[in-house]
This record gives structure tokens, sequence and C-alpha cells, in this order.
């Protein structure tokens, strides 16, 4: 596997490099000797980025994660012909759209899923033929706290988040015979230009949503400008880096597929975790006894443990 320990630095394409963690994350690899393919909807709208990216070394391309899956094969094959391959796919893009569940379009509920889960899962299929081929690799899934519990009004976008974290799951299963590794990040509350970035349902909430929690996120969201995010995004970004380079704190750590990334995040896990389990021993009647009478049949868990141990 991938790993700075290696001759030559790691090639990593980072999607949406505008702001937030696309950016820091990439001047920060740019800055410790990698080579970055920085992407974005709309480089031009930030051009002294992109000129910092390039004296750094690093290469600038538009992507939108809605395009087709032959419109990303274009950039990854512009990106693997300056270095000859990909080692380090972050997937960090993302959007969201805000609103009781039941106000969403099925256009706002497309748009959010296209974005967060889908476009990344085809930028996903499209580099590993490559590290299939190398048996090296690493995929960055950038999550979210509502990958581990969503808030009311952030309904869909959890929805998005906990897909892209299933697809995940799956990838680093079917892909770790082949020496690729597969990260999920779980950020919290940082200072990003996320709540400046989200928009809210066009329809608004019913009546029956007003003064409760729905209504009290939206509104947090409406007035952004009040709301201080206790996490700073250079050091989430410091921390992604050595997870995914086996340096510093992520050190001997490689088996693990899961980065915490914030305090938040990591009480809401420790309770999410806790419902789970309270509900595991509550219904414990029930689920013990849903086999048949005769004979034991093979699960899917069965025949997932018996390939893992041949």
């Amino acid at each position: 596997m991938a790993s700075t320990t290696d001759s030559k630095p790691l090639v990593w394409p980072i999607t949406g490099c505008s702001a937030g963690f696309g950016k820091s994350l990439a001047l920060l690899v740019l800055k410790a000797g990698h080579h970055v393919i920085t992407t974005s909807r709309n480089p031009p709208c930030s051009p002294h980025l992109v000129k910092k990216v390039e004296e750094l070394g690093g290469i600038w391309l538009p992507l939108d994660l809605t395009s087709s899956k032959e419109e990303m094969q274009k950039v990854v094959e512009q990106g693997t012909s300056k270095w000859g391959r990909i080692d380090v796919l972050v997937n960090n893009a993302g959007m969201s759209i805000l609103g009781a569940l039941e106000d969403f379009s099925e256009q706002e509920a497309r748009l959010v899923m296209e974005t967060n889960f889908f476009g990344p899962v085809k930028l996903i299929q499209t580099v590993l033929p490559q590290m299939r081929a190398r048996h090296s690799g690493i995929i960055v899934s950038i999550s979210s706290g509502a990958g581990v519990d969503p808030s009311p009004a952030m309904g869909m976008y959890g929805a998005s988040k906990w897909a892209l974290e299933g697809a995940s799951q799956g990838f680093a299963k079917e892909l770790a015979s082949f020496g690729i590794r597969v990260l999920i990040v779980q950020p919290g509350a940082f200072t990003t230009n996320m709540m400046n970035a989200v928009t809210l349902t066009k329809k608004d909430a019913s009546v029956d949503y007003k003064g409760t929690v729905v209504e009290k996120i939206v509104d947090v969201f409406r007035n952004s400008g009040n709301f201080k995010a206790p996490n700073d995004v250079e050091k989430g970004c410091q921390g992604i880096f050595e997870v995914v380079t086996g340096t510093g704190r992520g050190a001997g750590k490689e088996g693990h597929a899961r980065l915490v990334l914030s305090q938040d995040i990591a009480q809401r896990t420790v309770e999410q975790t806790k419902r789970n389990t309270d509900a595991l021993e509550a219904f414990r009647e029930i689920w013990e006894n849903t086999g048949h009478d005769s004979g034991v049949a093979k699960s899917t868990a069965d025949i997932e443990s018996e390939a893992g141990s041949r």
C-alpha cells in the first residue's frame, strides 16, 4: 500500500478544493512534497488559489460531481498523464439542502444524492482499475456528523452521507485483497464555509413545524454569521494527513477504517452506539428467535468469514 515511506511522493486527487477541508488539505499535502490534482466545479472563481496551487506544483481541473462517468474519466486521465498514477483519492466535495424531509422536492433530493453519493462512487469506480493493477491505493470518503446521527432538518444530507459510508464499507471489504485501503472521515462542526454554502428547501416548513427543532436548526443556518464552530479545519486536515500517510499520530493504525475527527462527533458516536446497544438488548428475545426450526443455513456473515479464512 502506498505510504510516505515510498521513494516517490503520492498523487492525491482532491475534490471540492475551492474552500474548507479541500482547500486546506490540498495546500497541506502540496507543502509536504506530494502531488495534488485539485478540483472544483468552477476553478476560475478562485484565481488566486489556483495560482497558489500551481506555484506549489499542483494542477487544478474543473470537476462537477453531477457530471457523467465519462467526464470524470477525462479528469482522471488528465491528472494521471502528468504523474502516471493515482495514489490517494479524497472525495471531499459535497453540498447540503436543509429542511423537513417531507418538504423536499424530488429534484432537491436527487441533487443532494447525486453530489454526495453517486458522484463520489462514480469517481471511485473511475480510479479503481489503476489502483487494482498496482495493488496499491487509498480512498478517503469525507462524511459528516450527519453520517453518525443526523440532526432534524438534516435528514436528506444524512441520508447521502450514510449512503457514502455504506458504499465505502462495502468497497473496503471488496478491495482489501487488492491492497487498497478505504478510510471514512467523520468531521464535526469545523470553521469552514459550509454554514454559508448550504441552501434551504424551496418549500417553506409547513405550519406544523413552526416552533419545532426543525425550524430552530434552519434558523441557525439562516443566521450563520452568529455561529462559531468549535473546531479548527487546519488541525482537522493535519489529522487526516497523518492517518492517510501512516505518520505521526496515524503511524501503525492502518487497520482502522473510520476516523472520528472532533470531540463533538466522538460524543455523538458514543451516544449513538449506546442507543444501538440498548435497542439490541431490548429486542434480544425477538432476534434470538428468528431462525428456522430445522437445520442451519449459511448467512452472508458466514460466507464472508469462510472466504476471509482461505
